[in-house]
């Protein structure tokens, strides 16, 4: 049949036929951009989840990693002694502190021992935080009737005279650290709120076992409100280790160094020495010394 011989009956139907292929290319185009559309905004949004995973997680790139942790204590704890401590030797203050095992990173110290408060009026100043009497409260408390599970959390000691060693992390920022961020931190670094009202290292995960060393308020009495942390600011905090605890008493302290840089870092602090002075080489030797006499001693009494 030639063109000429359609009617126009015949023209309607290709017409038509030809309106409804195009109506059904369009419809299959739009679902296609849809779709497609669709895929582009999963994947943007997939980007800037991991870019803010990133962000998040990027402070803590330099929190200790922790180091094994201890199976069994050994008998050289079972018998301990307190002694007085040595005169600390002179020395010239240093930038950062002697490498361990647990911490390779140093102590940042200042050239100079600059008061936290520097700059504040006097009427505006907080009283100069007093971080020792509370410490000698641990050995007057109630000794402990059975001794404690492996698995059960850990508790300081009572019925011996520990030897102590501390070390204090001062804020630059005349307000102090912020509760909230002071148990971000330290839940991080693996600590545990618990024994008298402290954070606690524990030679096992999830704040079990025997305690490794302690942190503590740096102003009186020393303990942290748990349930109140957004609610206080604290111009410090006290490190200390508490000897016969651990079984590695070195370890444990190399662990607490570690934890004290990466919580002065984080928060905006100044790793400083038990008297609030310039953390040294000199200093950090000396107390790993004691540690090592007070090992030695302890292990000719296993004997």
């Amino acid at each position: 049949m030639a063109i000429t011989e359609l009617t126009v009956r015949d023209w309607m139907v290709i017409i038509g036929v030809l309106l409804i292929v195009a109506v059904l290319l369009d419809a299959w185009r739009r679902v296609r951009s849809e779709r497609y559309s669709r895929v582009t905004m999963n994947l943007a949004d997939s980007e800037d989840e991991g870019d803010a995973r990133d962000e998040e997680l990027a402070w803590l790139k330099e929190l200790p990693n922790g180091g094994a942790r201890v199976v069994e204590r050994g008998d050289l704890l079972r018998a301990a002694g307190r002694r007085e401590p040595e005169p600390e030797p002179e020395s010239e203050p240093v930038a950062e502190a002697q490498p361990s095992q647990a911490a390779e990173e140093v102590v940042d110290a200042p050239e100079e021992e600059v008061p936290f408060m520097a700059g504040m009026a006097a009427e505006d100043a907080i009283a100069e935080p007093e971080n020792v009497d509370w410490l000698d409260d641990i050995a007057a408390q109630e000794p402990l009737i059975e001794p404690v599970a492996q698995e059960a959390p850990g508790v300081l000691p009572r019925d011996i005279d520990p030897e102590v060693f501390m070390l204090n992390v001062v804020a630059r920022d005349p307000r102090g650290f912020r509760g909230e961020d002071i148990l971000h931190i330290l839940l991080a670094c693996d600590l545990r709120f618990g024994d008298m009202n402290f954070f606690h290292r524990h030679e096992f995960e999830a704040g079990r076992g025997a305690i490794q060393f302690s942190v503590a308020n740096m102003m009186q009495p020393g303990v942290f409100d748990i349930d109140n942390m957004a609610d206080f600011n604290t111009p410090g905090l006290v490190f200390f280790l508490t000897l016969p605890g651990p079984e590695d008493m070195m370890k444990a302290f190399d662990y607490m160094l570690e934890t004290a840089q990466a919580v002065s870092r984080n928060l905006g602090g100044d790793v400083l020495d038990e008297s609030r002075s310039v953390l040294t080489k000199q200093t950090l030797e000396h107390c790993r010394q004691q540690i090592r006499d007070l090992e030695r001693r302890m292990l000719a009494r296993a004997r």
